[in-house]
């Protein structure tokens, strides 16, 4: 049976676009998250179910009970990697109210996250997974754009951010960058690793929304801690 995302409005965390994940059965959320990191690995296309079954340790026929095809097993994977990602940035939020460190500790998240991923898989995705691909871009276009408008409102509240934005064009326009990696066109172009891409265009985004009293404090957190200080 499919995992099915179901829109939670409630605030959870000072995070309002959030989602309830049906729950999944221990051994079959074992075996989505190992399949998860040989996509991440060797990414989808080369990826055939027996293979993939010879890299998890188990029958195709065991792995057939928990999915119905290959499609399945790679919507299933990109469901668990959503949910573990909601439940990460809410840890970020419960953590601190500052917008600056939300950002930053979220930035991170994303780029580990990007580091582990095959070149190819938002490619394999969008050619042969176009489905599960549109799953995704939803995913992005309302719980990530959600989660930037909140930063960025309390960012303006917090004076960390400049009073003139409009927080629905930004988070509009920093979802819009995270098209351009997910597409892998820019990447091919200049041939660099998503998390490059995503890093520079993080920089670009925190230096361009933040305030005066922002930057300072941008700079004293990169002095008081240099893992920060990737180029910023």
């Amino acid at each position: 049976m499919k995992t099915k995302e179901t829109k939670n409005t409630k605030n959870v965390s000072n995070v309002n676009y959030v989602y309830n994940f049906a729950p999944m059965e221990e051994k079959k959320r074992e075996l989505v998250l190992k399949a998860s990191e040989v996509y991440m690995r060797y990414g989808i296309k080369s990826m055939t179910m027996d293979e993939m079954a010879r890299q998890l340790g188990v029958s195709k026929k065991t792995l057939y009970q928990y999915v119905k095809d290959k499609n399945d097993l790679v919507q299933q994977c990109v469901l668990l990697q959503h949910e573990e990602e909601q439940q990460m940035i809410q840890e970020v939020v419960k953590s601190t109210d500052n917008a600056i460190e939300q950002m930053l500790q979220i930035s991170r998240i994303i780029i580990d996250e990007l580091r582990q991923i095959h070149p190819s898989i938002f490619f394999d995705l969008a050619k042969y997974h176009p489905s599960v691909m549109k799953m995704m871009e939803g995913h992005k276009d309302e719980f990530v754009c959600g989660c930037i408008e909140e930063n960025l409102i309390a960012g303006i509240k917090q004076g960390l951010y400049r009073k003139n934005l409009n927080p629905r064009v930004i988070s509009s326009i920093y979802v819009g960058m995270i098209d351009l990696v997910m597409q892998g066109t820019i990447i091919n172009d200049l041939n660099l690793r998503p998390d490059e891409i995503y890093s520079e265009m993080f920089r670009y985004h925190i230096r361009g929304i933040a305030s005066e009293k922002g930057l300072e404090y941008l700079a004293e957190l990169i002095k008081n801690d240099k893992s920060l200080s990737y180029g910023m």
